[in-house]
């Protein structure tokens, strides 16, 4: 009873913040403007902090490299598949819809949630593994070089992406030993309470503003339950693959496995309307975003039934 309980402090929480994001723009509590310096700090600095944080303690054990070694093709196909959609649904937003699941914000805290904080490493490898398909999607729809960016300018703007130097200081200070210096020093508590700080908003700020943009009107309501059924259906098929691979593994362990399947389940990523050009492609990806979050809930309510 207890863990349901806890369980329902999780889910209620995120349908009141999207019902609020919603209630906000019927009302017109908020302009549009509000919403998108929201998701300019978010992508600024609230992201690369949680990034940073989970890399600065990503427990890279042998269990780790697996699911890091499973996630990274999976997302690269189904990242291209993106690519390719885009060439049949024009919408510039449309690959990081198939680039990344939101496990960061909404998986880890789920998993906590029926496994316990010592376990959360084994969903927070498949957000590190994922960041790495990410990562250089996000660098080119945010490219503002024109339609056709050129590979150094597209490298370039990769290397400078926050996201990117948060992911790749994390793993330096957490690899060569360095956190554990600064944390004899009294230094690294300092740093992972600021970021950590700097974090706690990105959740709720990303959930409002799906709930916000989240819009089924009769002008876009057939593209996004067809997209969102492209999404659920390819991950699912992900989920096969990366199951199948642990079911041949030596010594996999079922809260691996539980991961896999909460990590599939998940929605795209939250920073997807924000990636979009014009006002229908965040409707779009709001939309979707949305859907998939419902269905994530309903699929992780079950799981949580069956593993209490």
């Amino acid at each position: 009873m207890s863990k349901m309980l806890a369980v329902l402090q999780v889910i209620i929480p995120i349908f009141v913040t999207i019902g609020l994001g919603v209630y906000a723009r019927r009302r017109s509590v908020m302009p549009a403007e509000q919403i998108q310096g929201l998701q300019q700090f978010v992508m600024k600095f609230g992201l690369p902090c949680v990034l940073f944080n989970s890399c600065l303690s990503a427990s890279l054990s042998s269990e780790a490299v697996t699911s890091i070694v499973m996630v990274i093709p999976c997302m690269l196909l189904s990242s291209l598949f993106g690519f390719w959609l885009r060439k049949r649904i024009t919408y510039h937003n449309l690959p990081m819809l198939f680039s990344a699941q939101e496990s960061g914000m909404l998986g880890i805290p789920l998993f906590i949630t029926l496994f316990g904080v010592q376990e959360a490493f084994r969903m927070g490898v498949l957000d590190l593994g994922q960041s790495l398909i990410a990562i250089p999607t996000i660098a080119i729809l945010t490219a503002d070089t024109g339609k056709n960016p050129s590979p150094l300018e597209i490298a370039s703007k990769v290397f400078r992406s926050p996201f990117l130097i948060a992911s790749v200081l994390g793993l330096i200070l957490n690899l060569s030993g360095a956190a554990s210096a600064l944390d004899h020093l009294g230094i690294l508590p300092i740093i992972t309470e600021t970021t950590g700080f700097l974090a706690q908003p990105v959740s709720a700020a990303m959930l409002f503003s799906v709930g916000y943009n989240f819009s089924l009107h009769e002008g876009y309501r057939k593209v996004i339950f067809r997209i969102a059924a492209l999404h659920f259906g390819l991950l699912t098929l992900i989920c096969l693959v990366m199951q199948s691979f642990l079911f041949v593994t030596p010594n996999a362990e079922a809260q691996t496995r539980w991961a896999v399947l909460l990590y599939c389940m998940l929605p795209s990523s939250y920073l997807s309307p924000s990636l979009g050009r014009r006002e229908e492609d965040s409707v779009i990806a709001s939309g979707v975003c949305s859907l998939l979050t419902a269905a994530c809930l309903v699929v992780f309510c079950g799981m949580a039934v069956f593993v209490v």
